[in-house]
């Protein structure tokens, strides 16, 4: 099942593409072109069926147009070798969903000097740059100002496919920027480090760290090793984006003057998982991108 992939993982795989990834219709010998071309009109044909199934368990969002639910159902099919099934794919996205929700509102004394209260379990979702750009951001600015947080209720309203891409890389690129997330995490994790020591100012981004490009480059050049064979072996990835649609109720208090409150939210979360698929058995989703919005509905205090 996807959600046990996401939970149970194992060696750190692919990345989205940062440079030099090609597209499913580059690079290929134009004797081989036509072959792969038939092949993929021919998954397309062979699968229509999914598409219904697809449409019946409100896979795509209601406000897509048939043609661009049509342009997702294909772009599924690109993958050579590898089948992925929508329904099996947006089920184990909402589970990995509530897991992160219930992971940022973890119920405890909230201590936003360390992230180690986070269960490794869900650090190990997420691409690492990911996590550290968008997962602990966003938890330490739930937890702000308050002493204690709890989410009370959690209800999905919907949760659809809104993006799919498949590409072809070397495995050479994908070592590449592994690495340079990697470095880029890392980086990250110290300056967070000197702003808890008053050493940093302003907020943290991937921007900020960035600008130290000459330190990134040389760490980039003495650790990265590739081979012949890693810059011939082509691989092929799968993004898939899930759109996940909640409402929930969340108790906090306020660690000033100890009031407790309870807020009601509309929160809309997008997330971006990766994969490779060169094989079936390659399947290995994580986190490469969350984003969240959300609207509060009410808000109540408690006497």
């Amino acid at each position: 099942m996807l959600h046990t992939r996401l939970l149970l993982r194992g060696p750190r795989r692919s990345l989205r593409p940062l440079q030099r990834a090609q597209h499913f219709s580059s690079s290929t010998p134009p004797s081989n072109a036509y072959d792969e071309i038939s092949q993929y009109v021919k998954r397309v044909i062979d699968r229509k069926d999914q598409l219904k199934r697809y449409q019946d368990y409100s896979v795509f969002p209601p406000s897509n147009w048939s043609l661009h639910n049509y342009y997702l159902y294909a772009n599924l099919q690109l993958p050579s070798k590898t089948e992925i099934d929508a329904v099996e794919f947006l089920n184990g996205a909402r589970f990995a969903c509530d897991r992160v929700i219930r992971a940022m509102h973890a119920n405890q004394p909230i201590d936003l000097s360390s992230d180690h209260q986070i269960d490794a379990d869900i650090e190990q979702m997420f691409d690492p740059l990911c996590y550290q750009k968008d997962f602990l951001p966003r938890f330490r600015g739930l937890a702000m100002g308050s002493s204690s947080i709890e989410l009370k209720e959690l209800d999905f309203t919907g949760v659809y496919l809104g993006g799919v891409s498949c590409e072809r890389t070397t495995r050479a690129n994908i070592k590449m920027e592994e690495k340079l997330r990697a470095v880029l995490s890392e980086t990250l994790v110290e300056k967070h480090k000197l702003k808890q020591l008053n050493q940093l100012k302003g907020e943290l981004s991937v921007k900020k760290v960035v600008e130290d490009v000459s330190a990134i480059k040389e760490k980039l050049e003495s650790e990265l090793e590739t081979s012949l064979e890693d810059e011939e072996e082509v691989l092929e990835r799968l993004q898939l984006t899930a759109l996940l649609h909640t409402t929930q109720s969340v108790e906090a208090v306020s660690a000033q003057t100890s009031q407790r409150q309870t807020v009601k939210s509309d929160v809309k979360m997008t997330l971006r998982f990766e994969s490779l698929v060169t094989e079936p058995n390659d399947v290995d989703w994580r986190i490469i991108k969350l984003k969240q919005f959300r609207r509060i509905t009410s808000r109540t205090k408690d006497n």
